[in-house]
């Protein structure tokens, strides 16, 4: 009877042990092309330093800018200096976004985010533009008919808006 349990103890003590997530081995690197900090913000997103304006003077541009585009911010934050806006304007959206991932093209829904902030760099300021969306298809019993896939910036509203800043 004692040699049948100390053959049994070892099934017991494995079945105990669990290893949760993914492990990842040494050596191994991310595929990831982006990273998002704690705050969600691209850690990648373009970055440049304006010498000769103050944040807030930038932001009141930012607004005008996004106001120009036909975007009305979600968040607008002066204190912070984060403008940010989200919608679903298809022409608009296939203008800053590159959803070629998406196989079938008619009655794609396109959702845009931008994101832009603006904080103080001593003499001068910092902004950084995040450009993010995603394309799909969902029916009106609420099912993806195409499921949804992440589209990345084409870069044309960044470098306009940065190059409007800079001036």
């Amino acid at each position: 009877m004692l040699k049948v349990e100390h053959f049994l103890i070892p099934f017991f003590i494995t079945g105990c042990i669990n290893v949760y997530g993914p492990v990842k081995a040494g050596g191994q690197s991310s595929n990831s092309e982006q990273s998002v900090d704690a705050l969600g913000m691209l850690t990648s997103a373009p970055s440049i330093k304006i010498g000769n304006r103050k944040p807030d003077e930038l932001i009141n541009a930012v607004q005008l800018y996004y106001q120009k585009k036909g975007m009305t911010p979600v968040v607008n934050d002066q204190t912070i200096g984060i403008v940010a806006a989200v919608g679903e304007d298809v022409e608009f959206a296939s203008l800053i976004l590159d959803c070629t991932e998406v196989k079938q093209t008619q009655n794609i829904q396109e959702r845009y985010r931008v994101v832009t902030q603006v904080w103080s760099a001593g003499e001068g300021s910092n902004v950084s533009v995040s450009v993010t969306g995603t394309a799909g298809l969902v029916t009106a019993d609420g099912n993806d008919k195409v499921k949804p896939v992440e589209c990345k910036s084409t870069g044309a509203f960044e470098k306009d808006l940065l190059e409007r800043l800079s001036k």
